[in-house]
């Protein structure tokens, strides 16, 4: 079956396709909740709430070409959220407590993980979002663009000053 029949078997009840689809997107979903700022366990959470939204509203994606910006949006709601209902957490424990290796890598330095996930951190969560869209996950500028609702020039500036700003917070650490 084709992406594009599944997003449609999915919108016409398909429990099947609707459980294909979501459990193909689950990695990439957990990714964002981490690079946005969650630790491990919170991103987790998150994910799972993106799911299920996404499982609820599968019928207002337009098209499997849209399903990344579209699964991007729900998740930048909900790890909005989850980081203002964190506050309390930060007040009594510095941020980086919380922080441990969220990925599970044959080979790698975990350290270099939580390096890169401190400086992503310490971004702007708008110089976060297109980096993590277009330095990570490796979309290109329109698409990120899209994805962010923004224009292209826009998605290019924020790119370049992102990439800037990582490289100053990469060599401070």
């Amino acid at each position: 079956m084709s992406d594009a029949a599944l997003l449609v078997a999915c919108q016409q009840g398909d429990r099947v396709a609707l459980e294909r689809l979501l459990s193909q997107n689950a990695p990439r979903v957990y990714r964002w909740a981490v690079m946005l700022g969650l630790a491990a366990h919170d991103a987790e959470d998150a994910a799972q709430e993106v799911l299920a939204t996404a499982a609820r509203r599968i019928a207002t994606c337009q098209s499997i070409e849209s399903l990344p910006s579209w699964l991007f949006q729900i998740t930048r709601r909900v790890v909005s959220n989850a980081r203002r209902g964190a506050w309390v957490r930060r007040v009594f424990r510095r941020d980086d407590a919380e922080l441990e290796p969220a990925f599970e890598r044959a080979s790698g330095d975990p350290e270099e993980e939580l390096a890169v996930r401190r400086c992503f951190r310490r971004l702007s969560p708008m110089h976060a979002e297109v980096l993590l869209l277009a330095g990570v996950e490796g979309y290109t500028v329109p698409e990120v663009a899209v994805m962010l609702g923004i224009p292209e020039g826009t998605a290019a500036s924020r790119l370049r000053l992102a990439r800037a700003a990582f490289q100053r917070l990469w060599e401070e650490k």
